[in-house]
């Protein structure tokens, strides 16, 4: 049931998303029109193993041992662990991607085919779309710029290794060839070929969990928006419900066959919300305005009670993958501030662009899921301000209970939490930043 907009209905919201997840081996995600679940069909099951074998389990496995493997000094250190619990910390949102695939899906089914049962704004929902590929966009630039950066710092880097190698006589031991991204490698590298390989590898590696994580965060991000956007049309479905429901009625007695008479010619000519009501009570008795005006609202109530049930789902299910949004964020911000530092004061410039691109997709990656969380909140909560100006004082006194029981479960606020530590919204982001902040200026202390 839509509104009177010409905007078609939009379909597949997640369809960027769900092309990278089958990509990343995450899973064969299916659109909710296609009314398939199948995780891992066919020979994708291969696939999706032998991607995440090599790309997550071995690439990160390596990449997290590196930092505690012999003497690193600060500047290496920070940088690395960085990554390190940035990707560690993804795998348990990977667990949950894996293993409650079936919830998620049903939850995007309910946004994209259940709710349009009900009353909706096609335009908004399309706005909503372009917003959550402008976020996805935003994302993916910051990540490519940390890693194209990176790897043009591995580059200049080696070139300045050889022509120090070239300078050296025999005698002289030759400095270690490094690569890009600090990463533990169990295999000599040293010579051209192997070096080549195992750049490769690493750059690859790189991409491929760099686009894991900023899949799953945007993808999380968008949904939420999502749910954000269908209260917001649940507020328009509660504001027009009364004049919906007498135009509906109105409509009835003009298709009827006692309203053609010389009184429907008034009817028809009356634009006015007073004028037609006065003139449906020629017709209709109050009774029969009333069941009119409850279809109306019980739909409404019908939505409300979806939205609340599909928040509180989508809670519970990703709650451990805001705990772990908030801890990596935590952490990755505060090492990623030493790492800045660090650059800044030895003018390392193509470090500093890569450690300052990497801390702005740090950033929006926790920035996405507390805005948007808050978001929800604040619009969950509106719902109530749309039915106390839903015209009840129009309305039988039946329908007023109903309404102000629906106002009051509004009122009570609704909430994306992190298994219950923590509320997802802008103060749960500045508190975040504060403590990050704080941890910086102890090691800034220590390392002065």
């Amino acid at each position: 049931m839509s509104n009177s907009s010409d905007v078609s209905r939009p379909k597949r919201y997640f369809g960027f998303h769900y092309i990278l997840l089958r990509f990343l081996g995450l899973g064969w995600w299916h659109h909710p029109d296609e009314n398939n679940t199948r995780n891992f069909p066919g020979l994708y099951f291969y696939y999706a193993l032998l991607t995440e074998l090599v790309w997550v389990v071995i690439f990160v496995g390596l990449e997290s041992i590196d930092p505690f493997i012999g003497h690193k000094d600060l500047d290496r250190f920070m940088f690395s662990l960085s990554f390190v619990v940035t990707h560690d910390l993804t795998l348990i949102k990977l667990y949950i991607f894996f293993f409650k695939n079936r919830d998620l899906q049903d939850i995007v089914r309910t946004l994209e085919i259940n709710l349009q049962d009900y009353y909706q704004n096609n335009g908004l929902i399309r706005r909503t779309i372009k917003v959550t590929k402008i976020l996805t966009g935003s994302f993916l630039f910051f990540g490519w710029l940390t890693i194209g950066n990176t790897t043009i710092y591995g580059i200049v880097r080696d070139i300045k290794w050889k022509t120090e190698i070239l300078q050296l006589n025999e005698s002289t031991s030759k400095p270690p060839r490094t690569l890009p991204q600090p990463i533990y490698i169990p295999w000599n590298y040293e010579n051209e070929r192997p070096y080549i390989v195992t750049y490769l590898f690493e750059t690859i590696g790189l991409l491929w969990t760099g686009h894991i994580v900023m899949t799953i965060d945007t993808f999380i991000g968008s949904v939420i928006l999502h749910m954000s956007c269908q209260f917001t049309i649940l507020q328009e479905a509660f504001l027009t419900a009364y004049d919906r429901a007498i135009e509906s009625i109105y409509q009835g007695i003009q298709t009827n066959e006692y309203s053609v008479s010389d009184s429907s010619e008034r009817i028809n000519t009356s634009n006015n919300l007073d004028m037609k009501e006065n003139s449906i009570r020629m017709y209709k008795s109050d009774k029969e305005i009333e069941e009119g005006l409850l279809t109306v609202l019980k739909s409404c109530f019908k939505q409300h009670q979806l939205l609340i049930n599909c928040v509180e789902k989508f809670s519970v299910t990703y709650s451990y993958g805001f705990v772990t949004q908030l801890l990596s964020s935590m952490a990755a911000i505060c090492a990623v501030m030493v790492q800045v530092s660090l650059d800044a004061s030895s003018f390392k410039s193509v470090r500093l662009i890569t450690s300052l691109a990497f801390f702005v997709a740090m950033i929006i990656q926790l920035a996405i899921q507390c805005f948007t969380g808050n978001e929800l909140t604040y619009q969950a909560r509106r719902v109530a301000d749309a039915v106390m100006e839903c015209q009840w004082e129009r309305m039988p006194a039946r329908v007023r209970k109903m309404l102000l029981l629906t106002m009051l479960r509004a009122q009570k606020p609704l909430h994306l939490t992190a298994a219950g530590f923590a509320n997802m919204n802008n103060d749960c982001f500045l508190s975040i930043m504060k403590a990050a902040y704080s941890y910086y200026a102890v090691l800034s202390k220590r390392q002065v």
